[in-house]
This record gives C-alpha cells, sequence and structure tokens, in this order.
C-alpha cells in the first residue's frame, strides 16, 4: 500500500480569507494547501466548518497552519485530534483580543460585513479542548502590532518550539521561515 502524505489546511485569522495574500504565498509554496473557509465572527458557526474541514483529511494526518485567530482554532483542533500544527502569530484569547472589534465587522478582502457581539466572544471558552497536539511550531514577529509576542511566550515557552522572530507584523512577514517549519514538519511525518 503506497504512503499516502500530509494533507495541509491553512485556517486564515479574523477578518480575512482564502484571498489574503499569506494564503495565496503558502498555496503557491504548497500547490495541495486546502484552504479553510470558515464564519470567523460566529465560534459555533466556525467550529462546526473548520471540524468538517478537519475530519475530512483525518486520514490524511492534516498539518494545520492557522494565523492569528487561525493560529487559535489550529491549536485547539491539533489538541483535539493529536495534530501537528504551525501558529503564526497566534492569537490564543480571541475573547479578549477581539473585543474591539465588537460591532459592525468588514472582512478586508471579500468586503462581507456582519456583526460581533459578546456573546460570541464568550463562546471560545467552550472550544478549549484537553489534550495535546503532536506537534507545534509557534512563530511570532515581535514587530506584530495587535498581539504582542510576550503572549506567545506565556502561552508556549517550554510546550512547543517557539520561534520569534525580529520586525514583521502582524500580517506576518516571514512566510519562507514558516514554510521551512512545515517542510521540517511534512518530512518528520514521513
Amino acid at each position: 500500500m503506497a504512503e499516502v502524505s500530509n494533507a495541509l489546511i491553512y485556517i486564515h485569522g479574523f477578518r480575512s480569507s482564502p484571498l489574503s495574500e499569506k494564503s495565496r504565498a503558502f498555496k503557491k509554496l504548497f500547490p495541495e494547501l486546502i484552504l479553510a473557509t470558515y464564519d470567523t465572527l460566529h465560534p459555533h458557526i466556525g467550529f462546526q466548518q473548520l471540524d468538517e474541514i478537519v475530519s475530512d483529511a483525518l486520514p490524511r494526518k492534516p498539518i494545520l497552519i492557522g494565523s492569528s485567530l487561525g493560529g487559535f482554532w489550529a491549536y485547539q483542533f491539533a489538541k483535539r485530534y493529536a495534530l501537528k500544527c504551525v501558529l503564526l502569530n497566534p492569537c490564543m484569547t480571541p475573547e479578549v483580543t477581539l473585543r474591539p472589534d465588537i460591532g459592525l465587522v468588514t472582512n478586508m478582502y471579500t468586503g462581507e460585513q456582519g456583526m460581533l457581539d459578546e456573546s460570541d466572544l464568550r463562546r471560545y471558552e467552550q472550544y478549549r479542548f484537553s489534550g495535546e497536539p503532536d506537534a507545534c511550531v509557534v512563530l511570532h514577529e515581535k514587530g506584530d502590532e495587535l498581539i504582542p509576542y510576550q503572549e506567545s511566550v506565556s502561552h508556549f515557552e517550554g510546550e512547543a518550539k517557539l520561534v520569534l522572530i525580529e520586525d514583521g507584523s502582524h500580517s506576518f512577514e516571514h512566510i519562507e521561515v514558516a514554510a521551512q517549519e512545515i517542510k521540517q514538519l511534512l518530512q518528520n511525518a514521513q
């Protein structure tokens, strides 16, 4: 029986989409990459959508890549299903980080609008799963203007491979560094 290669799933952040520059850059580097589409405003809907995508890929032991809010989701699903994950400038406390966005929210890439309210933020707590990821690599750019890199240090130091990168921004500018970490996980999985 032929060896099945790992699936790669990219989970974008809040107010983003598979149309983002980062999504396109990763798709160019990894043509088989699955770009997840999910509701970033309503965690109960987003969870169901992402769970379906991840569950469908489980036979191929997916490696989850998540940016910002997508980092939260990638980490939680990696814990839930004992998968590998790569987190880029992850938002590990969306109920705090997204609080300034309560109200009308516009997606930066699609222009779609929707409402984020307090009840949405309170739902994140129910999606913090127990268990451990099979492997976790966290890359955080010190220039991130939205989520201070110290949050990744406090959440992941001693728990995951933590790579702090000088400069950068919340957009995550060092795609090539992330790509090397993803390739390393793929090689280790074979």
